[in-house]
């Protein structure tokens, strides 16, 4: 059973939406800390098959899977990592967790698609990285993992899924408005896929709100998910 940190916040059930780029198994050891902590995780899987349906059909395979947890939305907090956070919205939208959490992501904008959004600003990505597959192994390496410890490397490779959602990418927003749930964001500092210059920015000129930011690469899951669930058991109980 999992045991209880007695410096940690109020328990809380961590919805945790993997990338386009690394399935739910790359939340594996983020769990674990999460459990350690107290606290509930969920790690619902997109239908990677659909990438011709819109982001409202993805968003639902979340609220589906929320709904069939049996959490109260006041007990959970939904993290949104990467390019899934163009569904994090429409989440809060129709099920009204208590926060939302970007992890190193993307922000849609009401109004424009995410295509839009990078062609009126190229800087929301690393230049290098755009272009690139993440399936590669030398390209993940370089862009992804370049920060995670050796002996888990083999293991970070394995949980590598493709999920470029064509029409969500390309469609605009289909919210008319933003949710009223509290955002919160954290910046990863040496991230070389999003920009760490642009998600700090992004997080104050389009959510108000000012990043908490984490040492290190994209995927703060696999190379540091002691400090992250520390840093979301302390985001989660935010007013």
């Amino acid at each position: 059973m999992a045991t209880r940190n007695d410096t940690a916040g109020a328990a809380t059930t961590f919805c945790l939406m993997h990338s386009s780029g690394q399935g739910p198994e790359g939340w594996k050891l983020l769990v674990e800390e999460l459990q350690h902590r107290g606290h509930r995780a969920l790690t619902p899987a997109f239908d990677l098959t659909k990438t011709d349906e819109g982001a409202a059909f993805h968003a639902e395979t979340i609220i589906q899977a929320l709904r069939a947890s049996g959490q109260r939305p006041t007990d959970v907090v939904c993290v949104a990592h990467s390019a899934s956070a163009m569904y994090l919205p429409i989440v809060a939208e129709q099920w009204r967790p208590r926060r939302m959490i970007f992890l190193a992501a993307l922000i849609p904008q009401l109004g424009r698609s995410i295509i839009e959004q990078f062609n009126a600003d190229p800087s929301m990505f690393n230049p290098a990285w755009i272009g690139k597959n993440p399936m590669d192994d030398s390209v993940a390496l370089e862009f992804v993992y370049h920060d995670c410890p050796t002996n888990r490397i083999e293991w970070a490779l394995s949980t590598r899924v493709l999920f470029y959602a064509k029409k969500a990418m390309e469609e605009q927003c289909p919210l008319s408005a933003w949710p009223a749930v509290p955002a919160s964001y954290i910046a990863c500092l040496n991230d070389r896929t999003i920009a760490p210059a642009w998600q700090m920015r992004a997080a104050r000129e389009w959510l108000n709100v000012e990043p908490f930011v984490l040492p290190g690469g994209h995927c703060p899951n696999v190379s540091r998910p002691e400090a992250l669930a520390k840093l979301l058991d302390e985001v989660a109980v935010k007013p």
